[in-house]
Parts: structure tokens; sequence; C-alpha cells
């Protein structure tokens, strides 16, 4: 049970790595962040941001590229149903918004690599 434990703090440090990267990009690029972290329902909003004066939901992804994969799989991780999770999300009162964004966040030996899908839903 001990291993399974650490796996998962790894991953929820990561994750929370990621969504810290993406808040940095986007406030690089002008945008502000409203809130990290939002509750609605049974599920969360990563980020809720104002972009370009547009309220958008942002969906952060991330993976850690072992061996042969690629940074570009967290953008993999944003399947189907993910994608209609997201977007009820966004529909709800606390978010106001229709706009759904993805940031992907690779982490990869030395380097991170971050892309950024807008309106993917």
């Amino acid at each position: 049970m001990k291993r399974r434990t650490n796996h998962l703090a790894g991953r929820r440090a990561v994750g929370a790595a990621a969504e810290s990267l993406a808040v940095l990009f986007l406030e690089s690029r002008g945008h502000r962040v409203l809130e990290r972290n939002v509750k609605v329902g049974r599920g969360e909003i990563d980020i809720l941001a104002l972009i370009n004066g547009e309220r958008a939901v942002v969906e952060v992804r991330s993976r850690w590229a072992v061996g042969k994969r690629s940074p570009r799989d967290a953008l993999e991780a944003f399947d189907a149903a993910k994608a209609q999770q997201v977007k009820k999300l966004a529909a709800s009162p606390r978010a106001r918004t229709s706009r759904v964004d993805l940031i992907a966040v690779g982490f990869h030996d030395r380097r991170v690599e971050i892309h950024w899908t807008q309106r993917v839903v």
C-alpha cells in the first residue's frame, strides 16, 4: 500500500507543478488568472482565467515523459470523456463561460514543454 501512496503523491505533485507552470504561462502573456482549483459539484476546474477579456476554463494535463514517451502525450490525456466533463463544468453558473482551453505540460529530462490549445471544445 505504501508504494501506491507514494505513486499518488508523486502524481499530485506533478499535477500541482503543471498547474503552477500553466498559471505562469498565462500571466506571462498578459492574461489574468481569476481562480484555481474551483470546486463545481463533484468536479473541479483547474484554472478560471480572463483571456483577452473573455472568461475561460483552462484544463491542465500533464505527463512525465520516461523512455520513449513524449511530453506531447499530455495532449492525448484529454480524451472525449474528459472534454465532455470540462465542457459541463464550464457551463456551470460558477464558471459562466463556454470557452475551454487546454494547457498540456510535458516534463522530460531537463526540459518542460507547454502546449496551449485555445477553444478546445
